[in-house]
């Protein structure tokens, strides 16, 4: 059962990341470069909440264990933060 909810985890992120480049390429230039930062980010923000809200059905808790796990969520948010932040960098671009 773990793994079926793992793999549909892993499509709906696959499908939301092709789902966002797509839409990005429609506003283009500086705006969509920002905007598909950012939404990169709510993907990891987004796949870490589904993660912990999982409980024993982690995707993140079966690939590595113990005080490890935690590390690994910090990453996950440190990651979301790196993209977001990326993209408002490039939206800033906009108002110079």
């Amino acid at each position: 059962m773990a793994y079926v909810i793992q793999g549909l985890v892993i499509i709906i992120v696959v499908g939301v990341i092709y789902s966002l480049w797509k839409t990005t390429r429609s506003y283009g230039g500086l705006i969509g470069a920002g905007l598909k930062w950012i939404g990169l980010g709510i993907v990891f923000f987004s796949l870490e909440a589904v993660d912990r809200a999982l409980g024993y059905l982690s995707f993140v808790n079966s690939f590595v264990s113990g005080e490890n796990a935690y590390l690994a969520h910090n990453a996950l948010l440190l990651l979301g933060l790196l993209f977001s932040a990326i993209g408002f960098s490039r939206l800033t671009r906009l108002s110079k």
